[in-house]
């Protein structure tokens, strides 16, 4: 008789285990999305001076961020840019290599978004107008003309990523709770041929 009474409280616990665990599971599944980038196909300007690169990847910025921003934590987004010839009995010989690093930051006294890309700066009224320069790389320096032989093929790698590494230790402990804040696109590669 003791037993009867117990089975269906052994059922319920059951039950209240699965639909707990499948609610910890959305849960998870939900935050566990990175932000989505979009990548626009990559831009190669050939000339005497070199191999230039144009680089664009589209994002929102998620909101857990613009706090951070908000907090006066600046954000470091980084373009890497990669030329490399492709060999078929080995691995591919890296040639050459640019990196453009943009940093992002909020003034609360201005209530203004700063854009530091080098030694440059640029003042922005809003985070819409900032993110619009961060996130577009315009004619990057990738390769020297001597770097290069005419009439060789080689392909171009590029990616873009936020740069979690830069920011205060605080926020680092707390980076992988924050899965949103994987901020990542790696561009389709280009193939070309050196004929400036």
């Amino acid at each position: 008789m003791k037993s009867a009474l117990q089975s269906p409280n052994l059922q319920r616990r059951k039950l209240l285990r699965a639909s707990l665990a499948l609610a910890v599971g959305a849960g998870a599944t939900q935050h566990a999305q990175a932000t989505s980038v979009d990548t626009e196909p990559l831009m190669l300007t050939m000339s005497p001076d070199g191999l230039f690169v144009t680089t664009a990847a589209v994002f929102a910025l998620p909101r857990s961020l613009e706090d951070v921003l908000d907090r006066g934590i600046a954000l470091y987004f980084e373009t890497v840019a990669t030329v490399v010839r492709p060999r078929w009995y080995w691995f591919n010989d890296e040639v050459a290599q640019a990196k453009r690093e943009v940093r992002l930051a909020y003034q609360p006294l201005l209530q203004r978004y700063r854009v530091s890309v080098g030694g440059l700066q640029q003042n922005y009224d809003n985070l819409d107008e900032a993110l619009g320069v961060v996130q577009r790389t315009r004619h990057l320096r990738v390769a020297e003309p001597t770097q290069l032989v005419a009439g060789q093929t080689y392909q171009l790698d590029a990616r873009f990523r936020l740069d979690l590494s830069q920011l205060p230790r605080p926020f680092q402990l707390n980076v992988s709770s924050q899965s949103d804040w994987k901020i990542e696109a790696t561009f389709p590669p280009q193939t070309f041929v050196w004929a400036p």
